[in-house]
C-alpha cells in the first residue's frame, strides 16, 4: 500500500552552520490491513519521516510510493486521492482545529475540502463510534478535554473513510487512563474498518499491543 524507499533528508544546523543529516537511506512497507510499528528514542528521526511520508515536507532522496504511484514528485493538485486515504493523528490534535471555530465547522472542515459530503446519520455513527456525545460539536477546541479533542480528531479522519492512518505518539500527552481508552478505540477502529497503521511511539509495551510487526529507528536509520 505505502513504501518508502531509500529516503533520506538533510536540515540545516544553525549552531554549526553544515547540513545534518535527520534520515539516512530509509525503507519501509506497509501492506493493507497492517499494523506497523515504528520506534525509536526521541530525535531519531521518526517524526520526520512521518511527515515526508505524508508528502508534508519534501525528501533530498528517495521515493514515497502509494498504491504502486509513485507520488514523492507529485504536485500537490494531484495528490488529493492520496490525502483522502492517508491520514494523520498527531500527540498534538489541539494544533489541528482553528481556536475560532467550533468543533463542528472544524469537523466537517475536510469534507468540504475534498467536495464530499455526511448526512446526520453518518456523522452521528462516527462519534458513537469515538464515543462522544453530538452536543460536545457546539463547543470550542479549549472547552473540552485533551482526550476528547483526541477522539475528535480520529472521527475527523474517519469521516474521510482512509485506508491508512499515520499516527505519532497519538497518547503521549493524555494521563493513563485517557490513553488506554483511546488504544482501544484505535484498535476497535482497525478491526472493524480493516485499516493499516503506522504507529510512532517511544514506548515498547504500546507498539506490542498495537502492531502485528515492529521498525526501530535509530540516528535516522531503520534497523534492519
Amino acid at each position: 500500500m505505502l513504501e518508502a524507499v531509500d529516503i533520506s533528508k538533510k536540515y540545516f544546523d544553525r549552531s554549526s552552520g553544515k547540513q545534518r543529516s535527520v534520515l539516512q537511506n530509509c525503507s519501509l512497507q506497509i501492506q493493507a490491513g497492517e499494523a506497523v510499528g515504528l520506534m525509536g528514542t526521541s530525535g531519531c528521526g521518526k517524526s520526520t519521516l512521518a511527515r515526508v511520508l505524508l508528502r508534508l515536507q519534501p525528501c533530498d532522496a528517495g521515493q514515497i510510493i502509494f498504491q504502486t504511484q509513485d507520488i514523492t514528485l507529485l504536485p500537490q493538485k494531484k495528490l488529493q486521492t492520496f490525502r483522502r486515504n492517508v491520514q494523520f493523528i498527531s500527540q498534538r490534535p489541539e494544533n489541528f482545529f482553528d481556536p475560532l471555530l467550533k468543533l463542528r465547522q472544524s469537523l466537517l472542515e475536510p469534507l468540504k475540502i475534498f467536495s464530499l459530503s455526511a448526512a446526520d446519520a453518518e456523522l452521528e455513527s462516527i462519534l458513537a463510534t469515538v464515543k462522544l456525545n453530538p452536543a460536545l460539536l457546539d463547543r470550542y477546541p479549549h472547552q473540552v478535554s485533551g482526550g476528547e479533542i483526541q477522539r475528535l480528531s480520529i472521527a475527523r479522519a474517519l469521516l474521510l473513510k482512509p485506508k491508512l492512518l499515520i499516527l505519532d505518539e497519538p497518547t503521549s500527552m493524555l494521563d493513563v487512563s485517557v490513553q488506554a481508552q483511546i488504544l482501544q478505540l484505535l484498535q476497535s477502529i482497525r478491526q472493524q474498518e480493516q485499516m493499516a497503521f503506522l504507529f510512532i511511539s517511544h514506548d515498547n509495551a504500546i507498539i506490542n499491543h498495537m502492531c502485528d510487526r515492529t521498525i526501530t529507528m535509530s540516528d535516522g536509520k531503520i534497523n534492519h
